[in-house]
């Protein structure tokens, strides 16, 4: 029996703009006390009209380009009417017909729109009662809407965090699942020798690992029961399904809505809106180099194409490798520098202000006179110091001997201590390794340990 996962990703965005989407209410709802944030147009009393936040606007239309859409020069918001106790006014402004962006793509995955709409309010279940918090309804939202083209779990928990690392090389939220700014509702359903099982949304799920997980279970669970009923996907089969994630498991929450239950319709109160090439190419030069884009970059330095992951996978981190390097730096200075981001500096408050590109140099120049712990050590404390790397070396004597006299004394100590290590060296010239060790004992580690290695030998062999 052959299955095929068949995955789509509907992925919001919380944009952190000042004010809301279509009021002038603080978008900072996070540990607010409920119901601070609140006005008339957001509390959807009667009366009360919308205004659209137009960075809010921009923003959208940046993810868009950035996720290589096409931009519709025409466009309107919509009514989708549905009553829920956290959507005051009975409809949210959203978009369906003509969404800001179509027709995406990301790496494989093609991405049918992204439009705009704003979020709702805040069910808080306490002591046996619901609870409602307005603080969040009307904050500006994205909507990320894929084509079903993802085929396992782990390519849609790559497929977010690759949407997650752009959002925020944007700049336009901090995407953050675990805080709900990202959220996700995976639609599932499963391809079995050429018989396709009914569709399946998931909701609730709180992070990329309970997208994977969720996901999974899903698979599973079709899998599972298409071999029980042999029931095929319908127009009327569809459901939702929540996902506990305690339980590990999807739970049936409801039969799915389809477009018509919405009764989409045009938003009297906005008129429609319309973008120039002009404004379209103005937005577009706001976009940053990417991730894909910086990836490729450094890979014409000789790094890695997983070390060239590493460094772009921080915006902040990225420029201040960049700023270390140079533009365009030799694949050894290149190879040398990202080492030192990739470990001793990769932490999550680096500071770009505090990297120091001669230090990097300096380092990359004495390299061979220093031990790859002692230039990690020195880096490290370069950078919060802001000292010369070099001077601390000397202040620190970590500079290695290299003064072939001194290693020749060295050596024939180890040599006229160690007769049995020289028998074993002249058998195996592996065994060199032991009589190495022993020179950098008694040098107290500041012998050059190559240089040491060939006076070694040299003695050895005479």
């Amino acid at each position: 029996m052959k299955i095929i996962p068949i995955i789509g990703l509907e992925v919001h965005v919380e944009l952190k703009t000042k004010s809301k989407m279509f009021c002038g209410c603080d978008t900072n709802h996070f540990h607010a006390e409920p119901n601070t944030h609140t006005c008339p147009v957001c509390l959807g009393l009667p009366g009360a009209l919308p205004v659209p936040n137009k960075t809010a606007v921009d923003w959208c239309l940046k993810l868009g380009l950035a996720l290589n859409c096409s931009i519709n020069h025409h466009s309107f918001f919509e009514r989708k009417n549905y009553f829920y106790p956290d959507l005051p006014k009975g409809y949210q402004i959203s978009q369906y017909q003509q969404p800001f962006c179509i027709n995406g793509k990301l790496g494989d995955i093609r991405i049918n729109r992204v439009h705009q709409e704003e979020d709702t309010g805040k069910s808080v279940h306490l002591n046996g009662e619901t609870l409602l918090d307005f603080n969040r309804s009307g904050v500006p939202l994205v909507e990320i809407v894929s084509e079903p083209d993802i085929n396992s779990p782990e390519n849609a928990k790559e497929y977010l965090q690759k949407i997650q690392q752009i959002v925020r090389y944007l700049d336009i939220s901090d995407a953050d699942i675990e805080k709900g700014s990202m959220r996700c509702e995976p639609t599932v359903n499963l391809d079995i020798d050429g018989h396709f099982t009914p569709l399946v949304e998931i909701k609730n799920v709180a992070s990329l690992t309970g997208v994977l997980n969720a996901i999974q279970y899903e698979i599973d669970r079709q899998s599972k029961q298409f071999e029980k009923d042999q029931i095929e996907k319908s127009p009327t089969n569809k459901t939702t399904r929540g996902w506990d994630a305690n339980k590990q498991q999807t739970f049936l929450q409801r039969e799915k809505e389809g477009s018509a239950d919405y009764r989409y319709f045009p938003e009297p109160d906005i008129p429609p809106i319309e973008f120039s090439d002009t404004e379209i190419e103005a937005i577009h030069a706001t976009i940053p180099e990417l991730p894909d884009q910086k990836i490729a970059k450094y890979k014409t330095f000789g790094l890695s194409d997983y070390d060239a992951q590493l460094l772009a996978d921080d915006q902040d981190f990225a420029t201040a490798y960049e700023k270390a390097a140079g533009s365009n730096p030799s694949a050894d200075f290149a190879k040398f520098v990202a080492n030192l981001f990739i470990g001793p500096l990769k932490q999550p408050s680096l500071s770009i202000n505090k990297i120091n590109p001669i230090h990097f140099q300096n380092l990359f120049n004495k390299k061979s006179e220093l031990s790859s712990t002692a230039i990690k050590q020195l880096i490290v404390e370069s950078y919060s110091s802001g000292a010369d790397p070099l001077k601390i070396a000397a202040d620190k004597n970590l500079f290695q001997v290299s003064d072939t006299s001194a290693l020749e004394d060295f050596a024939k100590q180890v040599i006229a201590a160690n007769p049995k290590a020289v028998e074993d060296y002249k058998k195996n010239p592996l065994a060199i390794g032991f009589l190495v060790g022993q020179l950098m004992k008694i040098s107290q580690g500041s012998a050059n340990p190559q240089l040491a290695k060939e006076i070694l030998e040299k003695l050895i062999k005479a």
